[in-house]
Formats: C-alpha cells, structure tokens, sequence
C-alpha cells in the first residue's frame, strides 16, 4: 500500500509546489525589443486569506513609461525623478483571495539589450508585505524582462 501511496503524495507535492510558484507578480511579455514601444502587463495574483490593498512597482532602469492605463477601482499614484520620469507606480485598492488584477502600462524600452528586473511590492489588509525582488527560482522572484538588440528579432515580428 505504501507503494501506491507515494506517487499520488508526490504529485500532491508537485501540484503544491508548482501551484505556489506561479503565485507571484508578474510582468508579461518577458521579452521586448530594444527602443522598441511595448505595453506591459503586471499580474498580481491574491494568494492568501485576506486581500491584498497595495501593489507597489519600481520602473526599472532606462525603460521610459509614457503612460499607465487606469484600473477600475483602484486608485494610481505615479512617484517620478527630478527629470520627471516615472520610477514608481503604486495603485491602492482591494483585491479579494483567490482573484488575481491586471495594470497595464505603455513605455519604450532601453537602447540597450540586457535584463530589466522590475521590484513590486504587494501589500496585504493586516499589515503582511511580499517584496517580489528575490532571484529567479527564489520563493519571491522579481519579474524580469530580457531586452534584445532589435536584429534580433524577426522581420514582422508584432504585426
């Protein structure tokens, strides 16, 4: 009995683990076009018993927001440097368990290819913060983006 056993409790397992994992913020597509425009999506999930109220996200480094589509419901801070980019975004709102929200945003990409590592911070009614700033393969991955030089991409690629 044992036998039968142990392959049903390691797919219990896995499930868990696999289910876990997919239950962090996450910025799609993951890859973009050097200087190319883009619109990005960030998936927040609510994977605990009480609502998350706050999301909180860094812009990374060299990518130019142009514009953040407004989510029904929640209300949008922009935070912005002395030259007046757009560095952070923070939307305060209530977002039930087992619901997920989506924020769109509209930027142009850096020049440079490379990895840009997007920083959230989700908020939970209670007072409990998750940073999504860890490595990949942590049990808090930060959303990352891999920017390619524009050659590299096929000739209609998007259209």
């Amino acid at each position: 009995m044992m036998r039968r056993a142990t392959p049903i409790f390691a797919a219990i397992v896995t499930l868990a683990i696999t289910t876990s994992a997919q239950a962090h913020v996450t910025v799609t597509p993951g890859e973009g076009v050097a200087g190319a425009r883009q619109v990005y999506v960030v998936r927040m999930p609510n994977e605990k018993q009480v609502d998350t109220v706050r999301l909180d996200l860094r812009v990374p480094e060299g990518l130019r927001v142009t514009s953040v589509r407004q989510q029904p419901g929640w209300r949008m801070t922009l935070e912005r440097s002395p030259s007046g980019s757009i560095v952070a975004i923070h939307w305060a709102g209530t977002l039930g368990p087992d619901q997920y929200a989506e924020f769109a945003l509209q930027a142009r990409n850096p020049e440079q290819s490379g990895e840009m590592r997007w920083a959230a911070s989700q908020s939970y009614a209670g007072g409990l913060v998750m940073d999504w700033t860890g490595e990949r393969g942590s049990k808090t991955p930060a959303p990352v983006t891999t920017v390619v030089p524009a050659a590299a991409m096929p000739e209609h690629a998007g259209h």
